[in-house]
């Protein structure tokens, strides 16, 4: 696998870990989990962006 994509499965996985910590004993928490999980999505779904954009370029 590509390395955003193992970044955003760690990523994603580590966010949720801490989302549900929050939810069960320390609400602030969630202050850092819902980011990690976005970033970590956002890491998978535009895995490949940059590799199609310098294809269009040349």
């Amino acid at each position: 696998m590509r390395s955003q994509v193992l970044w955003g499965i760690a990523l994603t996985a580590i966010g949720a870990v801490i989302a549900a910590i929050a939810i069960l004993v320390l609400p602030f928490l969630l202050i850092y989990g819902i980011p990690l999980i976005v970033v970590g999505l956002a890491l998978i779904i535009w895995q490949g962006r940059e590799e199609t954009i310098e294809a269009i370029k040349e």
